[in-house]
């Protein structure tokens, strides 16, 4: 028959393997919010650099633009000799800036969904250290509960 005190004993334990196993499963659900919050912050950042390059882009167009209108105002015949390169030239460097800026959104979106999934990790090691944790606690109670019984008897 368990006495009082055995019985806060096993009541205790029970409440700390409770909250051992929770207090793993909030931390597990935190690191998921937080590689989510990641995952999002670099799909607004790639669609950031995405508008960043058309914009690049449209800016090109106009500069071509503006020195054709130069060029022509002047009477220099286009889409030949210099007009023609200083055409290729303009846009050109219009779509290598373009290119960086979209190749910058995609390391950053690559580097987040590897930060997420080491958040993901994260979330599963901190559940199973509270499984750990629990079983521990249930051990050092059983050890203890014994050693308690095992007086009594000698």
């Amino acid at each position: 028959m368990c006495t009082g005190m055995e019985i806060l004993m096993a009541a205790g334990t029970a409440m700390s393997v409770m909250g051992q196993i929770q207090q793993g499963q909030q931390q597990k659900e935190m690191y998921n919010a937080q590689a989510q919050q990641t995952l999002n912050d670099a799909a607004y950042r790639a669609d950031a650099a995405k508008a960043q390059a058309e914009k690049i882009r449209r800016a090109g167009k106009a500069q071509v633009g503006e020195a054709n209108a130069s060029l022509a105002a002047s009477g220099v015949k286009l889409g030949e000799g210099t007009p023609l390169e200083v055409q290729k030239s303009i846009t050109q460097n219009s779509e290598e800036d373009a290119l960086s800026a979209i190749l910058s959104g995609k390391r950053t979106t690559a580097a987040a969904q590897q930060e997420a999934q080491l958040l993901g990790k994260a979330g599963d090691n901190a559940v199973t250290n509270s499984y750990y944790g629990a079983a521990s606690t249930v051990l050092s109670a059983g050890g203890t509960y014994a050693r308690g019984g095992w007086k009594k008897g000698a």
